[in-house]
């Protein structure tokens, strides 16, 4: 490490500023996971709430795993056609990818563990989603992304106090302020710097 050059701080403080805006800048190109989760688990809640309330259907709960897979493959597809083109990836990009991953095997497990103690898992799934909002708004100082995150954690509260089958309108209401708006500020961002 002899080549190491020693950076003053306002050379390192440059150094992060540029990082965190590549960082943005994958993340605004990133805004396709954001809006694409945002539009899949809002229809699947309006579809459960459909279901639940107007139907007699007794297996509403299958929109879930269907959504799932759709999602899951999607983001496959998707990453395997977009990721490759990345012209750089910072660490903070690894950070980013990595919280989504781990928050999102927390999802199965919270669903799991609800089924399993025949709870809703409501609440917590809220609280989740506001954990990885947030932390990715503050990784990329974006403001609406962090606002998306406390309101998923407001929301997880209110979810509280409804009856069960409107938890899901309400979960519904914090993925369309929590993930689709933040998603579509940071699209239109994107389409601006192009």
């Amino acid at each position: 490490m002899e080549n190491d050059k020693i950076l003053s701080p306002a050379e390192s403080l440059k150094l992060i500023a540029e990082t965190i805006e590549k960082t943005k800048s994958n993340v605004q190109n990133g805004s396709f996971y954001f809006l694409l989760w945002g539009w899949l688990v809002s229809i699947s809640g309006i579809i459960q709430f459909i279901l639940v309330e107007y139907t007699d259907i007794q297996a509403y709960y299958y929109v879930w795993p269907i959504m799932a897979i759709i999602g899951t493959v999607a983001c496959i597809i998707y990453g395997y056609r977009v990721e490759r083109l990345k012209k750089y990836e910072t660490y903070l990009d690894s950070v980013f990818m990595n919280l989504w991953i781990v928050v999102g095997i927390s999802f199965f497990l919270i669903v799991f563990i609800s089924l399993w103690y025949k709870t809703l898992p409501v609440p917590y799934i809220l609280l989740l989603a506001g954990i990885g909002t947030m932390v990715s708004g503050l990784i990329i100082k974006f403001k609406p992304m962090i606002i998306g995150g406390v309101l998923f954690f407001v929301f997880s509260i209110v979810s509280l106090f409804v009856p069960p089958s409107y938890q899901v309108l309400i979960s519904t209401l914090a993925i369309i302020i929590g993930y689709l708006i933040p998603g579509y500020i940071l699209k239109s961002n994107q389409s601006k710097k192009a």
